[in-house]
Parts: C-alpha cells; sequence; structure tokens
C-alpha cells in the first residue's frame, strides 16, 4: 500500500486540523518516513512532516496508514508483476505514475500549500514509496506549479522524492 508524505522543510509545526479534511492526517514535528525508502535521508533533514491516509483511518492512526483510497487507480493501467519470493525476486522497479482522485487532489494541494507556507525556506518535500515501485529512490526538484502540471499530465511517479519550492511572483 502506498506511503505519501509532506515535509515543511525547516518548520516545527504545520498546524493542520483533521476536522477540516476528508484524508486521514498525522502531523509530526520530526520527518521520520513510515516507510524505508527515503528513512535515512530524510532523519537528517529538519521540519514537520504529515503522512496522508485513506478516510477510514481519520479515527484509527495506530495500526496501518497508507493513502490507497486517494489513489486514482485506473489513471495508468498497469498490471503489477507479483514476485517469486522463493527464486529471490523482490518485485521492485516496476515503474508507474499516478494521480490522485480529484475530489483529494484539491485537499491534498490545500495540505501542501499550508505546508509551504509554514516553511521558513517555502519548501517542501513530497514523497511516495509503494512496496512494487522503482528500488532505487529518484528526486526531482521542481516548482508547485510544475509539479501540478506533471500531476495534470503524464502523472507522479511512485519512488520519488520531490522537492518542491513556492513558485515566484512575475514581475
Amino acid at each position: 500500500m502506498p506511503t505519501i508524505e509532506i515535509v515543511s522543510v525547516g518548520a516545527n509545526e504545520i498546524k493542520l486540523d483533521q476536522s477540516n479534511y476528508e484524508i486521514a492526517l498525522i502531523e509530526e514535528n520530526k520527518p521520520e518516513s513510515h516507510r524505508g525508502l527515503f528513512h535515512d535521508w530524510l532523519i537528517e533533514q529538519k521540519g514537520a512532516i504529515v503522512h496522508l491516509g485513506n478516510p477510514s483511518f481519520k479515527e484509527d492512526k495506530e495500526g496501518g496508514f497508507f493513502a490507497g483510497e486517494l489513489i486514482d487507480w485506473g489513471f495508468e493501467p498497469t498490471t503489477i508483476d507479483l514476485p517469486n519470493f522463493a527464486n529471490g525476486e523482490t518485485g521492485t522497479n516496476q515503474d508507474s505514475y499516478f494521480k490522485f482522485l480529484f475530489d483529494y487532489q484539491i485537499k491534498v494541494a490545500l495540505i501542501i500549500k499550508k505546508a509551504i507556507n509554514a516553511s521558513p525556506e517555502q519548501k517542501v518535500y513530497f514523497l511516495t514509496d509503494i512496496q512494487f515501485g522503482a528500488g532505487e529512490g529518484e528526486t526531482i526538484e521542481m516548482n508547485l506549479s510544475d509539479f501540478w502540471t506533471s500531476h495534470d499530465t503524464e502523472g507522479l511517479r511512485w519512488n520519488t522524492l520531490y522537492k518542491l519550492k513556492k513558485q515566484k511572483p512575475q514581475n
């Protein structure tokens, strides 16, 4: 199941009110991922993190916490090849892209905006981690506008850490 996390770089908190969001949220003041792909890099950073979860997790944040219900799984029809663990296969390196379901895209955009505004550097890290995605994580830097253009056209890449910065106003 997919993990989706947003880090407000350098912020002590983002101040998200769970009652304002249908998406389940866990906000912490130390950027520690729930999964391992970017964990070692992330714990060296400073900032507040929010973990996005299925709406059904709003009242139960102690068990498994993932964001599969936020995703438009029909956007990029793919077949996941299940690995043969007995032969040492792991199932990694199955590249794929995703989009958020429209109703959740709006809420995720609002969360990212709040995280950027809470960041003294006006930057966020948006990271994804899914079991059968690329085995090596990728890092991509872009501004927020290009991020949403990417989302809307080709989709966002799983197992990627997007370093996003607020787009500067044009003169």
